[in-house]
Order: C-alpha cells, then structure tokens, then sequence
C-alpha cells in the first residue's frame, strides 16, 4: 500500500525538526559549558589577584612596621621561604639563609611571618615571592643602607609586547614581586599537599613558575647589585599563566613619610648628628677653647652605604657630606676620636643610643654638613665667629647640619648611586635646595643657608652649632 504524499512530507518535516532541536540542545549545552568554563576562569582570576593584592598590602604593612618590630631594623621587606631546612615552620622567612648581601632572593611567600593565612590562588597553589637584594631583611646580608631613596633590582616584562613595564628608570624598579603560579604547564610536576602543612612540599621554582622569550620567572642570578627580569602575559596562556604583582620603591617611600613619627625621628636624629659634631670639638687637646671642628666628607662617594666613606678631606673644602672617619682632621687638631658618629661618647651626647646609630646608617647618605672658616680643624685658636655661618641672613654659627628630606618629584631630583647604576647623588641638586645646594660643595667664607617651611620644592632641614658648640634646629 502506498503512503500518502503528504505524509511522507509531514515525516520529513517532523525529523528535520527533531534534528534541529537536537542541534540547538547539543549547541546549547556547548555554549553553556563554555560560559561555566570562562565564568570559573574568571573567578579563579578575579580571587587570585584580590590575593595578589592583599599580599602586597601585608608586605608594605611589614616594611613600615619593622623598625618597631625589631629595634635596629630599618624599613626592609621580609626574606622568602626558601625551603624545608633549618627546622622552620613554613611560612617562615629564611632571615639568617638568604643569599649574600645585595643579591635578590626568591621562595614561597613567608605568610607566617606576615601574620596572614597561607594564600592560595586560583590553583590552589600557595604564593611565590620574590625580594630585591636591596631591600631583604637578612640579618649579617641585609644592605647597610636602606631608606625612601632605595632603589629595587627588579624589572617586570611585557610578553606581549616584549617591553619592559616597571623599571626602565632604575628608581622605578619594583622592591618586590609576588607571583601565582595558577595552574601547571607543560614540563612541570608539583607534589602533592601532604597533611598538616598548608603549601605543596615542593620548593623548585621551576615546578611552579613559568619561562618565556628568554625570561624564567623560576630562575635568579644571585648576584650582588644585579637586576633580575620578570615576564607576564595579559592574559592567561597555555604555556605561561604566571600572575605577578609588585611592590615599588615610591609605595615604600610613601609608607614611610607617612609614618607619624618619622619627622621627629628625623628631626631627633638631625639634633644627635650636630650634638656629635659638637662634641668632636670638647676633645680637642686645646681646652676648653680649642673649639675647632672636622673637615666635611666629600660629596661624591665609591659607595653611599658603606660608612667608612664618609671620611674627612682636608681639601679645601668648607662643605659635604657628615664625615665619620675623622683622620685628616685628627692630623690638624691633635684629637684622638677615631670615628666623630661610631665613636660618640653617650655620656656626652645622651641620644646617641646604638637605635640612633642604626638609623643613621640607612639615612646617612641625605645628611650634608658645613664648617665655618673660624672652626675648621686648621683655624686658629682660641676660637671664636670671626667668620662663620648664617641661616636666613641671621646668627653667627660654627657649623651647620642640613636633613634632605623625600626626593622632590616636582624638581626632577633623581637618587641613583653605584654599583647598579649611574651616580646622581654626587650631584647636591638631587638632593638640596636654593641656597643650600648652591653652598655645598664649597671653600666659602660667611655662607648664608636657607630654611623654609615644606613645600613642593623645599624639605631641607638645619640643625646649627653656635659658637659655644649649643645645637638647635634652626
């Protein structure tokens, strides 16, 4: 028997329906997996870098806070955790293990430490970390001299472009970084969690952090003074999902200026400096009136942490830098103080504890100092102001030491210093203003300084010594 035309029409209609019902169920459930798919990635994303973003706050909280913390410390960033040794709880920062002085160190993220809970990302995996040798808390390794002008010996890459994205200036090379690692790639194996610890127990970088055109985020030079190249995509990429934050050195700076106690710390420190200037001279073997004081330190050092830089010249010159080693002036004077700041007697000079000591070796390089041509180690004695100092066109004084305060942005002042870098701080300009940087180096006779109140374009402090060796701001 026959089937009907239409029938066999209304079959065909009826299958080309359920197959195109079978390809909108089948296209939709593609589409709604991707959609589950990229909302999970985002996620993981989104909570990855709002982790990212408090362990940068935790550091900074940690940088500010470590002078307070451990008495001597000065504003350093934590070591990483580097491994599984020196019977350390993990999360612990590796303080006495942690590379030779000046080179950049890398490990998981020291949450113990921190005071926060083992971070995770997106991956479940625990953060890495990476320090600038610059700024490592390190015990015996840690830099002599760390303050608001430190720079970091870090560079963040672009792997999109190729270029570098934080630190092309040196002082815009990040102090810090922390890294996801997100999930692994290709190559890499990363053992398991195993119970009661929080991280994987694995500790090679290469396990977790991805490489790139050339840049390995897993890898490190160890160098002293040398700067490290970090890379990120974008966008997450089969071959590389690294995410990275940093910490810069301006961040640091700002913490630290806005600290309410440090411009009395620096006032406080700028009164013991001159008070040990001053008291250099009631050693002199003349007496009482033999109140001749050192030579200035030169300007332009081999390399501003190191104090024993900071050593007298008997060359001319009325101005400079803070000098500690007193030699060529001892030549002159008959005294027998080694050293004016690592020597100073606190019987005589009450606040010159081993806490102020400390911090003016991390400020040491932002102190200048002038000598009138009446008190220098060479004058005749008696002394007495024939010929000294002024601030502001008034006063007769013996000596001045000036505080440069945070480098002033708007005056283009710019702090680098050897071995990394080109040095800038030879030049006063970077760091003094008006009449102050226009004196300092100098032989002049009857100089007069000047003192204003903080602005944009002036933050020089002046601390005076008087004919009677009395200090005072002024």
């Amino acid at each position: 028997m026959m089937v009907p035309s239409e029938n066999i029409s209304r079959q065909r209609g009826a299958a080309l329906i359920l197959l195109m019902l079978i390809v909108i169920v089948a296209s939709t459930t593609v589409l709604l997996a991707n959609v589950n798919r990229d909302d999970v990635r985002t996620r993981r994303m989104s909570d990855t870098q709002a982790l990212l973003a408090e362990a940068k706050q935790a550091l900074l909280q940690y940088a500010v806070l470590n002078p307070d913390m451990n008495p001597g410390r000065s504003f350093s960033l934590p070591c990483p955790d580097i491994d599984a040794s020196g019977g350390l709880p993990e999360g612990v920062a590796h303080t006495s293990n942690c590379g030779v002085q000046g080179a950049s160190v890398i490990g998981r993220l020291p949450w113990r430490t921190l005071g926060i809970a083992a971070p995770r990302d997106g991956a479940s995996e625990c953060l890495w970390y990476v320090v600038s040798g610059s700024f490592k808390d390190a015990d015996a390794a840690t830099e002599t001299m760390i303050n608001s002008d430190t720079n970091g010996q870090l560079q963040l890459v672009s792997l999109d472009s190729g270029t570098v994205l934080e630190g092309v200036q040196p002082q815009d090379r990040p102090a810090a970084m922390v890294i996801a690692a997100m999930q692994p790639v290709a190559g890499q194996t990363r053992p398991a969690t195993v119970a009661g610890s929080q991280c994987s127990p694995g500790f090679l970088p290469a396990d977790f952090l991805d490489s790139d055109s050339g840049i390995s985020n897993a890898t490190i030079s160890g160098v002293a003074d040398g700067v490290d190249a970090f890379a990120t995509y974008s966008g997450i990429e089969a071959s590389h999902n690294d995410r990275i934050i940093t910490v810069s050195r301006a961040e640091i700076a700002a913490r630290i200026a806005g600290r309410p106690d440090f411009d009395s710390d620096m006032r406080d420190l700028g009164l013991a400096i001159a008070a040990c200037v001053a008291n250099y001279a009631t050693t002199n073997p003349g007496g009482a009136n033999d109140r001749r004081l050192p030579w200035p330190a030169g300007v332009a050092l081999a390399d501003y942490r190191d104090d024993t830089d900071y050593d007298d010249l008997d060359n001319s010159m009325f101005s400079g830098r803070v000098p500690d080693i007193a030699d060529d002036s001892n030549a002159a004077t008959g005294n027998a103080v080694g050293r004016v700041l690592t020597d100073c007697d606190p019987l005589q000079v009450p606040q010159w504890s081993p806490a102020m000591h400390s911090l003016w070796q991390d400020w040491k390089d932002h102190f200048f100092y002038a000598v009138a041509e009446s008190h220098l180690p060479t004058a005749a004695v008696p002394s007495s102001c024939s010929n000294c100092l002024s601030v502001n066109g008034a006063g007769q004084y013996a000596a001045l030491v000036l505080f440069s305060g945070q480098r002033l942005d708007t005056l283009g002042q710019v702090r680098n210093a050897p071995p990394t870098d080109a040095d800038t701080k030879r030049d006063v300009v970077n760091f003094l203003e008006g009449s102050n940087a226009a004196s300092i180096p100098g032989p002049g006779a009857s100089l007069d300084y000047s003192s204003q109140p903080v602005s944009t374009t002036f933050n020089d402090r002046i601390f005076c010594i008087d004919d009677n060796l009395v200090v005072s701001e002024c």
